[in-house]
């Protein structure tokens, strides 16, 4: 309640100098993102046919501010279906936007299904973070979008990748030995250990049982936990090349200064 107040507060004191859209530019820059979709929303339900998706697109840019690209891609995609109605470098903003979000949100089909015919300036710094992090999965199109400098550097990145598949495998013959293969030493020991343990507490049991030294219902038991540790083992193996993956390819980001910001649609409605 209390916080409520306050961003009514700082809503009425922006609001009382300043005009519709320099009002939520100010909100914006001051970020606060939901008191600026609740200016746009207002400006929403009096708009004409043409400045309605403008403003939607509007709206979908604070939630790409605020990180919340599912609401981002929804939003775009309603505008998108007006698309005749907006001239075709406005458009082009909206998919270069769209595509940052799909990206996000690793819809890597959907994006590159959006981007490969785009060419304006401002896409190609989102091919480039779509390339890196999919650098896995050699492209021919990464060759427009980089130079050869850079291109030997992303195959470079690409060879220090790990297969998840592969450390999946790897893991089901060997418990530990996907996470070995995806260089968490520890995590490979801890895997080797527990379910090394089971399967040793299994066989036992199961000796235990063909005597009739033990029954059926804590045989089953242990033979039951010993293969859901091992199962556990194999998707422990291939989330560890996973999240790997992405911690070199972030990184490579952050050294790259890849840093993209959407291109800004709330000054245009």
């Amino acid at each position: 309640m209390i916080s409520q107040i306050v961003s009514l507060l700082i809503f009425i004191a922006i609001s009382l100098p300043a005009n519709g859209q320099d009002l939520i530019q100010r909100l914006i820059q001051e970020s606060e993102f939901q008191l600026a979709r609740i200016e746009l929303y207002r400006h929403l339900e009096n708009a004409d046919t043409l400045a309605q998706p403008k403003t939607l697109a509007a709206i979908a840019y604070t939630y790409q501010l605020e990180n919340q690209h599912l609401k981002a891609k929804t939003l775009y995609r309603r505008v998108l279906q007006k698309s005749d109605l907006l001239s075709h470098s406005y458009v082009d903003s909206i998919k270069t936007n769209l595509c940052f979000s799909l990206i996000e949100l690793s819809e890597f089909g959907s994006a590159y299904g959006l981007f490969s015919n785009l060419e304006n300036d401002h896409i190609i710094p989102v091919k480039q973070r779509f390339f890196i992090l999919t650098a896995e999965r050699p492209s021919e199109l990464s060759q427009v979008v980089f130079n050869s400098e850079e291109l030997e550097s992303l195959e470079r990145l690409a060879d220090d990748l790990k297969s998840p598949r592969k450390a999946a495998i790897l893991s089901t013959i060997v418990p530990g030995l996907g996470q070995f293969y995806a260089s968490h030493a520890v995590d490979a020991a801890q895997s080797f250990l527990v379910v090394g343990a089971g399967i040793l507490y299994s066989t036992v049991a199961y000796k235990a049982y063909e005597q009739d030294n033990l029954g059926l219902g804590l045989t089953s038991l242990t033979i039951g936990t010993t293969a859901l540790f091992h199962y556990a083992n194999i998707l422990s193996g291939q989330r560890t090349a996973i999240y790997r993956n992405m911690k070199l390819k972030q990184d490579y980001l952050e050294q790259s200064n890849l840093d993209f910001q959407p291109l800004d649609l709330s000054t245009s409605f």
